[in-house]
């Protein structure tokens, strides 16, 4: 395995695991019944990827 695709597999398990993670924390105990709620789910799904990308996006920009 090559370093790029070493890095593709640590963003992949990185953001699969803080995607998990803010599922369990802010939507364990809710339910997806109604259109705001879905709403939040996206809005909070959004947040992590955006957060995950920044963290991986400064670790690339270092390497340059």
């Amino acid at each position: 395995m090559n370093k790029r695709e070493k890095l593709y597999e640590d963003i992949h398990n990185y953001t699969k695991y803080k995607l998990v993670e803010m599922l369990i924390e802010k939507h364990k105990d809710s339910k997806l019944d109604n259109l705001n709620a879905i709403e939040q789910l996206s809005e909070n799904v959004l947040d992590t990827l955006a957060l995950c990308g920044l963290k991986f996006y400064g670790k690339g920009m270092k390497k340059k």
